[in-house]
């Protein structure tokens, strides 16, 4: 079954000539969580990196990146110390810090092909001053900075299709078969 990758342009002019001959078709929207490491701090740009500048330092794009105050990264569950190495875009085998992402593909199949247009969509971040307990902190514990990575909004995950275009979410299923039903 062939496959047509489409920028987001093409995939929105291909649903509305469909719409224009009146044939049926569905859109699928799959999204999947990634944090596989392929976006990091030293990977993105100044004005994106400045969102970090209170826990993170650089030299510059693409140059290895150090904590600059100890703080716990609440996503992954991990605490850090000040100016541990936490990515470089090239040289550091395992990341100690990565930005978990959202993979949205819309699709449809149509005459024995699928057209699909693909994006990702990465969460933002929140930095925080709170009060945390533990074993490194102390059982009255101390006032420290935290990184939170909260999902991006419906809209960014959305694009502009035409007026009366049904979206339907495809969700990771396993698909159960119940054979007790057959004559």
């Amino acid at each position: 079954m062939p496959l047509y990758e489409c920028n987001e342009q093409q995939f929105v002019e291909n649903i509305r000539r469909m719409i224009e001959s009146s044939e049926r078709f569905l859109v699928n929207r799959k999204i999947n969580l990634h944090d596989d490491a392929r976006y990091g701090p030293a990977t993105l740009p100044d004005s994106e990196f400045e969102k970090y500048a209170a826990l993170f330092f650089r030299k510059s794009l693409r140059s290895t990146v150090f904590s600059r105050t100890p703080f716990i990264d609440d996503f992954h569950k991990r605490m850090y110390d000040q100016d541990e190495n936490l990515h470089a875009s090239s040289n550091l085998k395992f990341p100690r810090i990565s930005i978990p992402y959202y993979r949205v593909e819309y699709s449809i199949n149509l005459w024995g092909g699928t057209y699909f247009f693909a994006f990702d969509a990465l969460f933002n971040s929140e930095i925080l001053l709170e009060k945390r307990k533990g074993k490194l902190l102390g059982k009255e514990g101390s006032l420290i900075h935290v990184l939170k990575f909260n999902p991006p909004d419906e809209n960014v995950l959305n694009i502009n299709l035409p007026k009366g275009v049904m979206v339907f979410d495809v969700k990771n299923m396993i698909k159960v078969i119940d054979y007790t039903s057959n004559f």
